[in-house]
Formats: structure tokens, sequence, C-alpha cells
């Protein structure tokens, strides 16, 4: 049985890894700071950063930002926001 410290190392190392093969970053920020609905939407967003070839002038791959809203559960959907 693992423990909730080996779920959690697990969770991780497959996040990171995810993260890792795409270069991306992953930020949770409050949409309206400064506004009395502050703290009421916070939204996950992936960042992917621009991918060019050795000379850098073709883009390989475009920056891409992937809104995952509030939340996320296992066996949901997938289909681009866009």
């Amino acid at each position: 049985m693992m423990n909730t410290k080996d779920v959690e190392l697990a969770f991780r190392a497959d996040l990171q890894s995810l993260l890792n093969r795409y270069g991306a970053e992953l930020e949770a920020k409050d949409h309206y700071q400064g506004y009395p609905e502050c703290g009421q939407d916070i939204r996950m967003t992936v960042t992917i950063r621009a991918t060019y070839d050795g000379d850098r002038d073709l883009v390989i791959e475009e920056w891409t930002e992937i809104n995952l809203g509030a939340y996320l559960t296992a066996d949901m959907p997938t289909k681009p926001t866009t």
C-alpha cells in the first residue's frame, strides 16, 4: 500500500514529467485581484513556450496557453477550450 507521502511523490513526479515533456509551466492565479470577488475565481493555466529551429527563424511549435479552469478531475472529457 502506498501511503500519503508516496502518492504525493508519485503524482508530483508524473506531473513534472508531463511539464518537462512539453516545456510547460503550470500556474494557479486569482483573476480578480483587487476586486470584491478576489479569491473566488482561481484559474489554472498551462503555458508552453514556442519552439524554434536552430537558427530561431522558423517556429516548430507555437506558443500555447491552455486555460484549465478552476477544477479538474479524473476521467473528465478532454476537449480544447479554444
